[in-house]
């Protein structure tokens, strides 16, 4: 009965992910999101620090700060939005810290569109499929069955399918951060997989 119970539960909570992702799609962050450049040269050498004291003024949370590669007297602010008004502060804020006489039109604005989850995952299917797979053929090596290696796979769904859920349903952003914990995840599923496997194998063979 509970089994059953658990089965339905976890058919209802898919569909619903399905549901969400299919109409609203999931939530990304700010890396990520559809949103706008904004570019802009400062006569001086800029710090990150403050630029990200200044977008966070004006736009809250949403914003991203990188400093342009090579260049320290250039930045590039991301954010999902922004008024004329935002740019007139930004450029007053900029030419009161560092003494400079930027104009509006000295602010490159480019709109970017937002990046496709699959993407942003593509890179890291054959590497953590790779590892599963030798984590199998290891399995099938030193357990000599198929149990072991149906019951890692289940646990690794299970894991994607909580993880997925917390992203649909809970709308928690999908970030780098993200990402990395897949692969944390994946690992940590596997070592306490084989852990346990390991200590059944040697409570037998004693």
């Amino acid at each position: 009965m509970k089994k059953k119970i658990l089965l339905v539960s976890v058919l209802i909570l898919l569909i619903v992910d399905i549901i969400i992702t299919a109409t609203i799609g999931l939530r990304v962050s700010t890396e990520y999101a559809e949103g706008y450049l904004i570019k802009f040269h400062e006569k001086s050498t800029i710090s990150t620090d403050d630029i990200k004291s200044i977008a966070k003024e004006i736009w809250g949370k949403n914003y991203k700060v990188q400093k342009v590669e090579f260049f320290d007297d250039s930045a590039v602010i991301k954010v999902r939005s922004y008024d004329s008004d935002q740019i007139e502060t930004l450029k007053n804020k900029l030419n009161e810290k560092y003494s400079s006489n930027l104009e509006t039109s000295d602010f490159e604005i480019e709109h970017i569109a937002n990046s496709k989850i699959r993407y942003l995952v593509e890179p890291y299917i054959l590497p953590i499929g790779l590892s599963v797979l030798f984590v199998l053929v290891y399995y099938t090596i030193r357990f000599k069955g198929a149990k072991e290696m149906i019951e890692l796979l289940v646990n690794l769904l299970a894991v994607g399918f909580v993880l997925y859920t917390i992203h649909a349903i809970c709308r928690l952003p999908v970030s780098p951060f993200s990402i990395s914990f897949v692969i944390i995840a994946v690992i940590l599923t596997i070592l306490f997989t084989t852990f346990k496997f390991e200590k059944d194998a040697k409570t037998l063979e004693a």
